[in-house]
């Protein structure tokens, strides 16, 4: 049976990640962020509050090695997706693809416990159509993946030549959809949804997961929705040709709070010439100003939906939300520092678990715990260690009150590049060492560590374990994926290739439950 105590019904589970938002730019952790006005966020507050909010959540320091890490409940030693660009080689050449590497993933865990799935947004760990390997039954990809992306008969972004790389095709206005594997397209691998000007990306993502969970729900079953949101993520944006990666304004929005509604404010993009040239101005109307603090709003005006269709279809008791993010905000990204790329919002809401913490958590958590919480309140079977590797553990114990600890340390990387934070000390990717045992009210003043001889006892004990944590994933391959984590210049004797076949023999066999 399943974690939840509802008889025969398994929960739904809502993922919803942001893109570059740091828990300093949630009110709910303090909200001191450095750009513009602080957010308004009524509904994830309320999730933190009637739900719990893990006061010390870490993802990895970038975008890809965090989806990596959240998709397989695995470091970098395993993945090796050590840093956006920097990724273990494959057999065939190029990226070392997750799904090879770490076939265990959380699309396949819902697979394999008989859900519903849908995967909407970024994706970053996967290229067009392969979406499959990842065991989602659905998905929806703003922009489309590189892969398939030429087939798309709509060509009016690709003419803006200062957009190169992910800002090739857009996300928000006027987006370039990719639609897979729906039941309106039967016998196509994916569609692409025509869209116009006015139109923006996080808005048709939510037609689509709204549908999708109508849709489960009039067939019985019970459904995971991954949304991999862009919100939060600076863009080069179809309206505003010219900026320079900004974070552009979203439709308008009112939240009464006496009804604890929101409305949402029809917008409107005029061209006042041919969108194909960056001469081109915009004129626009229910669009708020480029400033992060809109999009962490809507960002709550979608959780607001969320909770809305779920009472429509009578399945908010019966639905567990997680909210994230991927990394800290620009400026605070990709920092090796403290904790200032890592320290993310993680929010879990639980309505129907009548045995649930409640409010801020004193905790640590990376985002590797989510695929075995996923497992345990899916009721998805997971392999053993020796058989499979994972990383993460499971919240569910702590989050429920069966265990009043979760962990006693947490882990991310950037390249060769270490952190590690436990109850009393951090370690930071420049090997210097804080003093976390007094939280700072914005999580990054941490006092620093001058001489390491001064150590109180609990300290010293705390640093060994983290070394030893350091020495366990310390990257020691640098060409490739099968070096069984040790020096890949020696050859691996005959007992530890046997050692590999078991484990993989294993692997296989757990694997074979989600054909």
């Amino acid at each position: 049976m399943t974690a939840l105590d509802a008889a025969d019904q398994r929960p739904n589970v809502i993922v919803v990640m942001a893109d570059d938002i740091s828990a300093r730019d949630f009110p709910i952790y303090g909200s001191t962020t450095c750009y513009g006005q602080p957010a308004v966020t009524p509904v994830i507050d309320r999730l933190a509050t009637e739900g719990c909010y893990i006061n010390t959540a870490w993802s990895s320091t970038v975008c890809m090695p965090t989806r990596a890490m959240v998709m397989s409940g695995r470091y970098a030693h395993l993945t090796k997706w050590w840093d956006n660009g920097e990724f273990g080689k494959s057999k065939r050449g190029g990226i070392y693809p997750i799904a090879d590497s770490s076939p265990l993933t959380i699309g396949q865990l819902a697979k394999q416990a008989g859900y519903r799935s849908i995967w909407v947004g970024k994706t970053h760990v996967t290229t067009g159509s392969s979406y499959t390997r990842f065991g989602f039954d659905e998905g929806v990809f703003t922009p489309g993946e590189p892969e398939v992306r030429g087939t798309s008969p709509f060509d009016h972004f690709r003419n803006l030549k200062n957009k190169e790389f992910w800002n090739s095709d857009s996300f928000l206005w006027w987006p370039e959809v990719q639609v897979a594997n729906h039941p309106d397209h039967p016998g196509a691998s994916f569609t692409w949804q025509k869209t116009a000007i006015s139109d923006y990306g996080p808005d048709i993502e939510m037609d689509h997961i709204l549908e999708f969970m109508e849709r489960s729900k009039q067939q019985g079953k019970p459904f995971f929705v991954y949304h991999t949101s862009h919100l939060g993520h600076q863009a080069v944006d179809m309206a505003s040709p010219r900026h320079n990666m900004t974070w552009p304004g979203t439709p308008r929005l009112t939240w009464n709070a006496d009804t604890r509604t929101y409305t949402r404010h029809r917008p409107k993009i005029t061209a006042n010439g041919p969108t194909d040239r960056l001469s081109t101005t915009y004129e626009k109307e229910n669009i708020t100003p480029d400033e992060l603090k809109f999009q962490i709003e809507y960002l709550d005006f979608q959780l607001w939906q969320y909770l809305e269709k779920l009472k429509q279809i009578g399945e908010l008791e019966n639905t567990v939300v997680i909210f994230t993010s991927d990394n800290g905000t620009k400026g605070w990204k990709a920092s090796i520092e403290k904790q200032r790329s890592l320290h993310v919002p993680l929010i879990i809401y639980a309505p129907g678990q009548p045995q649930f913490v409640q409010g801020k958590q004193d905790i640590l958590s990376d985002l590797s715990d989510l695929l075995p919480t996923l497992a345990e309140i899916m009721g998805a079977d997971l392999p053993s260690f020796d058989e499979y590797e994972l990383n993460g553990t499971s919240l569910w114990p702590y989050l429920t009150k069966q265990t009043p600890d979760h962990r006693d340390w947490i882990y991310a990387y950037k390249g060769n590049r270490q952190m590690v934070r436990g109850h009393l000390l951090l370690r930071d990717g420049k090997g210097d060492w804080w003093d976390c045992s007094d939280l700072p009210h914005d999580m990054d003043s941490f006092p620093p560590i001058e001489n390491l001889d001064t150590l109180s006892p609990p300290q010293q004990a705390e640093k060994a374990m983290i070394d030893e944590v350091l020495k366990r994933f310390a990257r020691t391959d640098v060409g490739g994926p099968h070096s069984f984590h040790e020096d890949p210049s020696r050859r691996l004797t005959e007992s530890e290739k046997q050692k590999m076949r078991l484990k993989q023999e294993k692997l296989e066999k757990h694997l074979m439950k989600f054909e």
